[in-house]
């Protein structure tokens, strides 16, 4: 199952509220962080990926 940044944002700020009100719900808040740092680590990494192939194809 694939969830986009978007969603995982979504999630992460409806749930910061609930942790405010019980801090029982605060594994679920962590967990969306890291799910949201994983995706935008990801992303990085391709933009890297497609900088180095831009600077290949540039000086073949």
């Amino acid at each position: 199952m694939t969830v986009d940044l978007k969603s995982l944002q979504s999630a992460y700020a409806k749930v910061a509220v609930l942790v405010l009100h019980d801090p029982v719900c605060l594994p679920i808040f962590e967990r969306i962080e890291r799910e949201i740092a994983a995706v935008e680590v990801k992303g990085d990494a391709i933009s890297r990926a497609r900088a180095v192939a831009a600077r290949h194809r540039a000086v073949s």
